[in-house]
């Protein structure tokens, strides 16, 4: 039987064989949002109708975008994610560390990112317990420091930003000894993990939340049996993949637009209107940052990531943790006088992390009542705080006097 859209027949034939001859490198499945789920809706992670459910969503993603050593692309309604991913990027990021005749190298993610990051791009790569903060997991879709609204995803330009500069205090380092299209590989396969992990939740959510304990997102045995019945199921599978496909492509649409500063910008008028700012309610940056702008505000909170473990209850925690999740630790603010900014020094940058927020974390948007005049002496003010006197050492003099600058 013909798919409405055209499409069913390629996933058809994947679906029929997905499971077979596993390679030998695998994303694992994503139990962690699995039991959030499930609990939830008071199912057992272990009964053996759940599992079935669970075996479908692996075979699905194996069908629609492959695995770690053979990469695909997904042909879904009214989307065309190869406008945005090629295949033959992707295929040089994944696969094993090696190099063609020519002196092409190959298997760069593995080579650069896995030992942080993880073959599933989950954040639990060999190397991840040992670094603070741990390594971004991927799969949920969310990204620090981009030039989009903060619950958008990031352009391409963002995550070649961050691979060229790295991110300042942590353990992302800088890949400029990259070419550029080696980089453009591995932003290409950051994407598609990215959009894997997603596709993976939203048919967890589908399992947990629209779907009784027995039913099946996809019974091959339908096919025969009761075709129209199959092709319903097959339609809700690939409409959620391209509603979770949409919002990558349609990112360079969103760039938040940063308009020039203000004639007094930077001045010591301007760095004063941001102090006053920076301590009323319109701002609200004193709440976490701290009175002397230290980090010692709010300092008991968690991102989005370490709140989906229920840090607060020790016994859904231990069984997080039972499922290979990493300890939980709070998110401290950023301490705004040692001028280390993570999403980029430059005065563009901090303006989208106050316009924006940064997504996954407490560091809201800014109010709509807000200007982007205010946003620029909030700018000013937070840029002059390592030089305040307060943020230097005692009996501190300049090596150069500013005069001479």
């Amino acid at each position: 039987m013909a798919c409405r859209y055209g499409i069913g027949l390629s996933l058809l034939g994947l679906l029929a064989f997905a499971g077979c001859d596993a390679p030998q490198a695998e994303f694992k499945p994503n139990l962690l949002y699995t039991r959030a789920k499930l609990v939830k809706s008071n199912r057992d992670l272990h009964k053996a109708e759940v599992r079935v459910q669970l075996e479908d969503i692996a075979d699905i993603l194996t069908a629609l975008m492959g695995t770690p050593d053979d990469p695909r692309l997904p042909v879904l309604p009214n989307v065309d994610l190869g406008s945005h991913l090629q295949l033959d990027q992707l295929r040089r990021a994944a696969g094993a560390v090696g190099s063609t005749q020519a002196g092409t190298e190959h298997g760069l993610y593995r080579q650069h990112c896995v030992h942080c990051h993880g073959i599933t791009g989950d954040g639990l790569g060999p190397t991840a317990p040992f670094l603070n903060p741990y390594p971004r997991d991927y799969r949920r879709g969310l990204f620090k420091f981009k030039s989009t609204p903060t619950t958008l995803p990031p352009t391409k330009d963002d995550l070649h930003r961050i691979l060229r500069e790295g991110v300042a205090g942590t353990a992302m380092p800088s890949f400029k000894v990259l070419t550029e299209d080696e980089r453009e590989a591995l932003v290409q396969y950051v994407m598609y993990l990215s959009i894997r992990g997603q596709i993976e939740r939203a048919l967890i959510y589908e399992i947990s939340e629209n779907l009784d304990v027995g039913e099946r997102l996809i019974d091959l045995s339908l096919k025969t049996k009761d075709p129209e019945a199959f092709q319903e199921q097959l339609d809700v599978v690939l409409a959620i993949a391209a509603d979770t496909v949409a919002p990558w492509l349609e990112a360079n649409e969103n760039i938040t637009e940063v308009p020039p500063p203000p004639e007094n910008w930077n001045t010591a008028e301007s760095i004063a209107e941001g102090k006053r700012l920076f301590f009323t309610s319109l701002a609200s940056c004193s709440k976490c940052h701290g009175d002397l702008a230290l980090g010692d505000g709010q300092t008991n909170d968690y991102d989005e990531w370490t709140k989906e473990l229920q840090p607060g209850d020790e016994d859904a925690l231990a069984e997080f943790l039972a499922l290979g999740a990493l300890p939980p630790r709070n998110i401290l603010p950023r301490n705004l006088r040692q001028g280390v900014y993570r999403g980029g020094r430059r005065p563009v940058d901090l303006f989208w992390r106050i316009k924006n927020g940064i997504a996954g974390t407490p560091m809201p948007a800014a109010s709509q009542e807000l200007t982007n005049d205010q946003i620029w002496h909030l700018i000013a003010y937070v840029r002059s705080l390592p030089y305040d006197a307060i943020a230097l050492p005692r009996n501190y003099k300049p090596a150069v006097p500013r005069e001479r600058l």
